[in-house]
């Protein structure tokens, strides 16, 4: 169910599904009245999908949330503090804590600190030796803000745990859309989970009344808990490897929906 006008992301997010959007897109219903994207990351299904009657973005994650409420609500003042940004190693270091700032100075810090990062993850400033590496091109940030600003009309922003956003918008008409944090080491992005966690999130899932799509990282003891599901195995390329310390240029990921 892809969207006419596609929107770009604005964030580099560790596990983001825009390379895996031919994928997913043909999943998500369009008879559903409310979708409700538990786990924003970068968002990119919503934003590439067609609109629902009601839609819901949700991420714990407050920096994220503020820059999506500050693009829907305040775009030009939030436009107008990029304006000088550049692509600093030292800004990317001080941006980290920042005392005294307005929120919307918060939310453009935040931005510029995600886009120069490593792979998004917003550890380490990025290094890249081709045109395609990390930067930060103001005016075509302009257009992608502009864009999500468009996209979010009627969209609700929500920074719940991710229990309290399935008791809040589940319905027999409701589709959820969930990519929780992957089992294994934390990024700079989120906390990665344990198996235990995962294992509550499946028990979670097994009394919704509405519909899911679920993506998580794939690994024996997932395909174990998600067997009586219809699991699709796949592969994407991994955003956070360093040449010189990790040979694999991918990671396996699982498309799971109720069988």
């Amino acid at each position: 169910m892809k969207a006419e006008t596609p929107v770009k992301t604005l964030l580099r997010w560790p596990g983001g599904k825009r390379r895996l959007l031919r994928s997913l897109l043909p999943l998500v219903p369009a008879n559903a009245t409310c979708y409700c994207e538990v786990f924003a990351g970068s968002a990119a299904l919503l934003l590439n999908k067609e609109r629902h009657p009601v839609e819901v973005v949700n991420d714990l994650n407050g920096d994220l949330v503020a820059l999506l409420r500050n693009a829907h609500f305040h775009l030009p003042a939030l436009m107008e503090e990029m304006r000088w940004f550049v692509a600093s190693r030292r800004d990317f270091h001080e941006f980290a804590a920042q005392p005294g700032l307005t929120e919307i100075q918060r939310a453009a810090r935040f931005l510029l600190r995600n886009r120069i990062s490593f792979g998004g993850g917003m550890k380490s400033f990025g290094v890249a030796k081709t045109g395609s590496g990390v930067g930060f091109d103001r005016d075509e940030m302009s257009e992608r803000l502009e864009g999500v600003r468009r996209r979010l009309n009627k969209v609700v922003v929500e920074n719940l745990p991710y229990d309290r956003c399935l008791q809040n918008y589940d319905s027999k008409s409701s589709f959820f859309f969930l990519d929780p944090p992957y089992v294994g080491p934390s990024t700079g992005a989120y906390e990665g989970w344990g198996q235990k966690d995962m294992v509550e999130f499946r028990t979670r899932l097994d009394r919704l009344q509405g519909r899911w799509l679920l993506t998580i990282n794939d690994s024996p003891d997932n395909r174990k808990l998600f067997s009586d599901c219809l699991v699709r195995p796949v592969a994407t390329s991994n955003r956070l490897r360093n040449n010189r310390t990790t040979e694999t240029a991918s990671f396996g990921e699982l498309i799971i929906t109720p069988a």
